[in-house]
């Protein structure tokens, strides 16, 4: 990606509300997402303490002050029940949010700001509302905080919200190749390669392993099983479809195979815009593969 798109999307996350003045999230710190988890866990931890402590002292007062024995467990309970709530509330936003991101992400960072304040937040709900600023960072090409929250998120255990993780994995590895850290890539390409994946998520991780083989200087390798490239290339949106044939083209060209290179940059002509297609001559296949195809219902 060029530098004056870089400056683009930085102006226009700039002038989105980020950050912690303009009602935005502040930038991604991984000591505090473990603060934020760890506070979460102890709030638990001590209501739930609490509530078996009050079963405990009401089993003792009974008989004596009935009254005294059944308030400590309501209210103890009442704060179980709330917590759980708080929790509920925000996991039903989270498609809401995924919407927002498209349409308006100003107002889907504010209101992740709003949710990430939220104290006592059972932990794989926080993790996922880190995943929904994961997707908002990538959108907005801020490719360095993106990665960034994806690697804290994956460090993670996610419970209930495991189906993430194939999709945490595919927007780090489009970030960790907008970076150029190819070893960070390549572990999660791998990760990737061990998973069951879905349609979708198979299709973005060929296309991202044939970028991380144009990188890393493998052509032949991008061009393996080429049928089944290209037709898997189909089911992309027309631009990623496009920057496909594109790299597989450039990929033909550096092993030597001129017809195919012919076939495939024409292709890629037909699929692309003027402006997409000279960017993709120059090398630049930076098209946002992810965003284009983000799984829905996580």
């Amino acid at each position: 990606m060029s530098t004056s798109t870089r400056d683009e999307r930085a102006g226009q996350r700039a002038g989105g509300g980020g950050g912690a003045g303009g009602g935005g999230v502040p930038p991604f710190d991984r000591r505090q997402l473990a603060r934020r988890l760890s506070m979460d866990a102890a709030v638990f931890w001590l209501v739930g303490a609490a509530v078996v402590a009050s079963f405990i002292l009401a089993l003792w007062l009974h008989d004596r002050h009935a009254v005294l024995a059944v308030l400590p467990v309501a209210v103890l309970l009442a704060a179980w029940l709330a917590l759980n709530l708080l929790s509920a509330s925000a996991s039903r936003e989270l498609p809401m949010i995924a919407a927002m991101t498209e349409h308006d992400p100003p107002a889907a960072e504010r209101r992740l700001a709003q949710l990430m304040r939220r104290p006592g937040l059972l932990g794989w709900v926080r993790l996922m509302l880190y995943h929904r600023l994961a997707v908002l960072r990538h959108r907005q090409h801020a490719f360095d905080e993106s990665a960034a929250i994806c690697a804290a998120v994956l460090s993670r255990r996610l419970g209930p919200a495991r189906a993430a993780r194939p999709h945490l994995l595919l927007m780090l590895v489009e970030a960790s190749l907008e970076r150029g850290d190819h070893a960070s890539a390549y572990a999660a390409l791998s990760e990737l390669g061990q998973r069951k994946l879905s349609l979708v998520e198979s299709v973005q991780r060929l296309a991202l392993l044939t970028r991380y083989c144009l990188a890393t200087g493998q052509p032949a390798h991008a061009l393996a099983d080429l049928p089944r490239r290209v037709e898997l290339a189909e089911l992309l949106p027309a631009p990623q479809c496009g920057a496909m044939h594109a790299m597989l083209g450039r990929a033909a060209e550096l092993a030597g195979h001129e017809q195919w290179a012919q076939w495939l940059w024409a292709r890629a002509e037909l699929l692309c815009t003027p402006q997409q297609h000279q960017r993709h001559r120059a090398g630049h296949f930076g098209v946002a593969l992810v965003d284009a195809m983000e799984p829905v219902g996580i």
